[in-house]
């Protein structure tokens, strides 16, 4: 992958980890108490997933891109599904996933093809 990929992919994974940094720091263990147990637990456990998201890339490519595609992927859908039942304060945070999702897939997809040779 090349560097400013790595680069742009890390920052993605440093914002989410920083963001809910945040949210730990204003609002204590599992802050996410506005929807139930398991989304907490989902979103604080990417208090550790995107940064190890971030340095894998760097470390074990292969290894970062899926863990990255996974949590792209799961994010977006988690955050999606709560914000078509009714929690209308994920769309702008929504809409900023959406965008580095579709950067992550591509991304994704181009390393894959490289490892394969087709690129």
């Amino acid at each position: 992958m090349p560097t400013i990929a790595k680069i742009i992919w890390t920052a993605g994974f440093v914002i989410g980890t920083i963001t809910h940094c945040l949210d730990l720091f204003h609002g204590g263990w599992l802050p996410y108490d506005f929807w139930p147990l398991p989304w907490n637990i989902y979103w604080t456990s990417l208090t550790f997933l995107d940064p190890l998201a971030a340095v894998l890339i760097w470390a074990r490519e292969r290894l970062g891109v899926w863990l990255g595609v996974v949590i792209i992927a799961s994010n977006v859908l988690v955050n999606g599904y709560t914000y078509l039942i009714g929690y209308e304060d994920f769309l702008f945070s929504l809409s900023l996933q959406c965008a580095f999702a579709a950067f992550v897939f591509f991304a994704a997809w181009e390393h894959s093809r490289a490892a394969k040779g087709e690129g």
